[in-house]
């Protein structure tokens, strides 16, 4: 695994696992036949996806040159 070192390069790695559970869930929800096992594979989704948004600002206020916070 490469070490990551610059806060860029974290925040473009969990950017990635956000959006590799997400379509994680995405792929068990369309695989379950269990309506309220898919409506909990759905919201999980959808919160991954909420933190990819946060890492996505937290990049852009980098790029800017402003803290990630």
């Amino acid at each position: 695994m490469k070490r990551l070192s610059t806060p860029v390069e974290i925040l473009n790695a969990a950017l990635e696992k956000e959006h590799d559970a997400r379509d994680f869930y995405e792929k068990l929800a369309a695989q379950s036949r269990t309506d309220f096992v898919r409506d909990l594979l759905h919201h999980l989704q959808n919160e991954e996806e909420k933190h990819a948004d946060l890492i996505r600002k937290m990049l852009s206020r980098l790029e800017a040159g402003h803290s990630p916070s």
